[in-house]
């Protein structure tokens, strides 16, 4: 069973982001407008926690080195040197689903 239902579609406001557990796997997940990321908790850069640094709804930076990526599809931006991993994830009967098949997280520094 590796797709689980992390929460409704409507719960997380476009330009939020929330944290969640689930099934023991710790995840933050983006909303822009029209698209959303369900990704490890902390930047790929040092491991500090994203859920502390600055979302405009398109752009989501993390507030200890200023790294920078887009919302759209975890590629990253400015400074940043690597992209965001992600969990695949999709909207379905108005929830937000994601595949926990395998857990992603960042092993060394980039």
């Amino acid at each position: 069973m590796p797709w689980v239902r992390l929460c409704d579609a409507d719960e997380v406001p476009a330009g939020e982001m929330w944290s969640f557990v689930v099934e023991g796997v710790e995840l933050l997940l983006v909303r822009g407008e029209d698209s959303h990321l369900v990704i490890p908790p902390s930047c790929p850069h040092m491991q500090s926690p994203l859920i502390e640094g600055f979302f405009d709804g398109d752009t989501l930076t993390c507030s200890k080195h200023l790294w920078q990526w887009s919302v759209r599809d975890g590629q990253p931006m400015g400074e940043a040197k690597a992209p965001l991993l992600q969990y695949e994830s999709r909207i379905r009967d108005g929830a937000v689903w994601v595949n926990l098949e395998k857990t992603l997280s960042y092993g060394h520094e980039t």
